[in-house]
């Protein structure tokens, strides 16, 4: 018989024999950056049959994830599972397990498997297709679904006791999609609309200034209608039924499909349900409420937590353009020609010229140097964190002896001095203000001048490896840098630490230091409009076990925006120890699973940068 004590020794040497084990497995993947994952691994290799983004619904290409395998004699079919929600209108419940997934969708309410496979997590619909009239098609490597068009009845309102709902009567489940803008919500059916559907619809005039766009970034107009006396307004295009909603201010709208062949239309300030969804073992997605001010306040938080210290995921900056750090674009599309699995919108940036402004480190590269003192996040791949004020400081030295202070690489923020520009900048360096001296340097060696005339006369080519020194205002330091001046580079940051994290993303202000609110934005710079201004906001933030924080939030319920205090609160109150601001208004923005989660993309804005979280490949 084992005494009590021996087995529990017992018990420890096994356990500690296993994390060693697993421990000197996983030493290679510490150096390189990639790990063992054997929360996804395949028991099997899947037989992949094919694979891609784009899926034709009814004889439109729409940006879909999807992927075939087979299994043994049948073909299963798997999409995106976010997207499948944003473009089918398939409903995404809460759930616990990370492979399988409850939905709902008119009578089909069931639970799909659901399988991660690197960088989406793809919903498995073969099971629909033999419940419902959906039919799946594989042309040549072409996905199609297809759906029989339906038709649209009926639209009608009825009592609500709270806000206003209306019901819209299908003869059959279709595909739809909803977008809602400021004081606008546009539902699109999949489906034309009946010959007697427009007989009580009243003659409409256009609305303008909707805020409500295509992604694409083009504005709805032929369809874009506003009811002269009614709530809703009713249009038809390629057969497609679109459905106008005139919402009264602070609503919100929600459209759930349900049995028979109906579509309910909420509309109310909280009529966006909440949700928990275990997306997978290390990455938990999250819509809830949360109050203030003694519950007078209300705020919808949308959130992602991960868990880096697993080493399954890291986190890294990515830009609209990598070739240059001169671009914005959708968020969806930087985080998905990244492969990211998750992103949010991250620093600051001139949306006239497209450059950033704030500091932006990849991999040690600067991509972008710190401005004005502001807060930054740092990270390392072992999944350390660390939040403070910094600057950068590189000294500059020739063979002569003669020093310079640079506080700048990469930097849209123009002032006098110097700064340096490298390749990560562009192919080209167009001056960005008059009578610039710049100077060519190759391999540290100073190889020509350039005075340049007007802001954006002159461009200037930087070759892979080489740099430039920009003059601004400082023709006495010029004068000290002659050709063929060989020159030493010393790059450091104040604090001096900061300068070994690997990873940096710098906005403002810090909100959250050690579980104190520590907000301060005059000391950052910033104006004491934005200071106080109520607004869309986002931030990534740490929690008390060292779990990421990526957190946005819109209105509040029935009202304006947020403010910073009231954000650092918020932060507090859903578990974050520390927090650093992002960008924010219609910057805000958070992916995941090919689709924005947090608003409808029509209204969320171009940006120049975000935070992406990859999964780290073997």
């Amino acid at each position: 018989m084992v005494k009590p004590f021996a087995k529990s020794k017992f018990l420890l040497l096994i356990f500690l024999s296993v994390f060693i084990v697993n421990f000197i497995g996983n030493i290679p993947h510490l150096i390189t950056g990639k790990f063992l994952s054997p929360v996804f691994a395949q028991s099997s290799p899947l037989n992949i049959i094919g694979k891609g983004r784009d899926v034709i619904i009814n004889q439109k290409t729409v940006n879909l994830p999807w992927i075939q395998w087979q299994e043994k004699n049948e073909i299963h079919t798997g999409i995106a599972d976010m997207s499948a929600e944003a473009i089918l209108g398939i409903e995404l419940m809460s759930t616990t397990n990370t492979e399988k997934q409850p939905i709902h969708w008119f009578n089909y309410q069931n639970t799909l498997p659901a399988k991660f496979i690197n960088p989406y997590r793809y919903l498995d619909i073969t099971d629909l297709t033999k419940t419902t009239p959906l039919q799946i098609n594989n042309n040549s490597n072409i996905l199609e679904l297809n759906l029989p068009i339906s038709q649209v009845n009926k639209i009608y309102e009825i009592q609500a006791n709270q806000g206003k709902k209306i019901i819209i009567e299908l003869d059959k489940p279709s595909f739809f999609q909803v977008s809602q803008g400021k004081e606008q919500a546009i539902i699109t059916i999949n489906g034309q609309p009946s010959n007697t559907l427009f007989d009580d619809i009243k003659p409409l005039k256009p609305l303008e200034n909707s805020g409500i766009q295509e992604e694409e970034g083009d504005e709805i107009r032929n369809d874009n209608l506003s009811p002269t006396s009614t709530l809703f307004s009713v249009s038809s295009k390629d057969d497609k039924t679109l459905i106008n909603l005139n919402l009264p201010a602070g609503n919100n709208v929600k459209v759930t499909s349900a049995n028979p062949n109906l579509l309910l239309v909420d509309i109310n300030p909280s009529a966006i349900t909440t949700r928990d969804i275990n997306w997978h073992n290390d990455l938990f997605f999250s819509k809830k409420y949360v109050s203030l001010n003694n519950n007078s306040d209300l705020f919808l938080v949308s959130s992602l937590t991960l868990n880096l210290k697993s080493f399954n995921l890291n986190l890294q900056p990515i830009l609209a353009n990598n070739n240059t750090v001169i671009g914005t674009a959708p968020l969806k599309t930087t985080a998905q020609n990244s492969e990211a699995i998750a992103a949010i919108n991250a620093g600051f940036f001139n949306r006239n010229n497209q450059l950033p402004l704030g500091v932006i480190k990849n991999r040690d590269n600067w991509l972008s140097s710190p401005i004005l003192n502001r807060c930054i996040m740092a990270w390392n791949d072992m999944g350390e964190v660390k939040f403070d004020r910094i600057m950068l400081e590189e000294i500059i030295t020739t063979t002569k002896g003669d020093r310079f202070i640079n506080n700048y690489i990469n930097s849209g923020y123009i002032q006098a001095g110097v700064a340096r520009y490298t390749s990560s900048w562009g192919l080209n360096y167009t001056t960005l203000s008059d009578n610039e001296i710049v100077f060519i340097v190759e391999n540290n060696l100073v190889k020509d001048k350039i005075v340049g005339g007007k802001a954006g006369e002159d461009s200037i080519v930087i070759q892979p490896k080489n740099y430039l020194l920009v003059f601004r205002s400082a023709k006495s330091l010029a004068a000290k840098l002659d050709i063929n001046d060989q020159i030493t580079l010393n790059t450091g940051t104040i604090p001096a630490n900061f300068a070994t994290y690997p990873y940096i993303i710098g906005a403002g202000p810090l909100l959250l230091l050690n579980r104190q609110i520590v907000l301060n934005g005059e000391t950052e710079k910033f104006s004491k409009a934005f200071n106080t201004q109520k607004a869309s906001r986002s931030a990534i933030a740490v929690d008390n076990q060292g779990k990421i924080l990526l957190v946005a939030i819109h209105n509040r319920v029935g009202g304006l925006g947020v403010t910073l205090s009231e954000f650092a609160a918020i932060l507090l109150k859903i578990g974050a120890v520390s927090a650093l601001n992002l960008d924010g208004g219609s910057s805000t923005q958070m992916y995941l699973g090919g689709a924005i989660v947090d608003r409808s993309p029509a209204t969320a804005a171009r940006v120049h940068n975000g935070i992406g979280v990859f999964y780290r490949q073997k």
